[in-house]
């Protein structure tokens, strides 16, 4: 970016949370950020407030060109219900698509996650894979889950990201805005995959996840696409090698170098 191009300005919601502490670590020197979240975030500029207020939302949304959407309630196991899920992933959603719409924002980068089609990890090859039992698998050779396949939530957190999805559609096709979702894998705190093989296959790290948001930021050309969210892991379920080409996305890491 030369130094007469103004930098981008780009409104994280969920700014406190690690996701958008890794973002704005790797990207600040690219990006004008603020931020929104419940929680107070040190150097930088933002609203503390809960996403369900939509007035609140609309007026940090103003005057940016991109709102990446980070904030949600991340817990995915079965006991999680909607009384939980609903306000966070599903009104604060909303709000956020709408204040977008509202404020003219060009852009929004909707975090998504691959539990919205976790069910796949059921069905062979993938079930194996996921399991770590490789046996005469060739991982060139296996089918991948593609972003267009049907949606196979494995609980009501999936259910709710698919809600998120559909919103960016409609808000792309009817408004005009540019939606791309990211349906993110794993990521460790210790910025590492776990021990179990389906970290391994799932793993993003924290430079790719900025490079890939990068250049979700600043890609041409798309009204509304989804792309799985992972570094070049050896192992894959999902069709992760077509934000590298779509975006233009170079991965670095591989979950394998952390294998044995």
């Amino acid at each position: 970016m030369s130094s007469s191009t103004p930098r981008k300005k780009v409104l994280l919601t969920g700014a406190a949370g690690r996701i958008g502490t890794y973002l704005r670590e790797r990207l600040s020197d690219s990006f004008e950020f603020s931020g929104i979240d419940r929680l107070p975030v040190e150097r930088l500029d933002s609203t503390v407030a809960n996403l369900t207020d939509y007035g609140v939302v609309l007026g940090a949304a103003k005057g940016n060109d991109v709102i990446v959407h980070l904030a949600a309630e991340p817990r995915h196991t079965p006991d999680i219900w909607w009384d939980v899920l609903l306000p966070d992933n599903i009104i604060a959603t909303a709000n956020v698509f709408e204040a977008a719409r509202q404020s003219s924002v060009a852009r929004v980068v909707f975090f998504s996650s691959m539990h919205v089609v976790g069910m796949y990890e059921q069905d062979e090859p993938w079930a194996s894979i996921a399991n770590g039992e490789y046996g005469d698998l060739d991982p060139a050779d296996v089918p991948l889950v593609t972003h267009d396949m049907p949606v196979r939530p494995d609980g009501p957190y999936a259910a709710s990201k698919i809600f998120g999805e559909s919103l960016g559609r409609y808000y792309s096709e009817d408004f005009g805005m540019t939606v791309i979702c990211i349906r993110l894998g794993t990521m460790g705190g210790d910025d590492k995959p776990g021990d179990d093989a389906r970290s391994r296959v799932s793993w993003l790290s924290r430079r790719d996840l900025a490079t890939m948001v990068q250049r979700c930021i600043e890609v041409e050309g798309i009204g509304y696409d989804i792309f799985y969210g992972a570094s070049a892991n050896t192992w894959k379920i999902y069709d992760t090698p077509r934000a590298w080409e779509t975006l233009g996305y170079r991965p670095k890491d591989n979950a394998e170098s952390f294998a044995g």
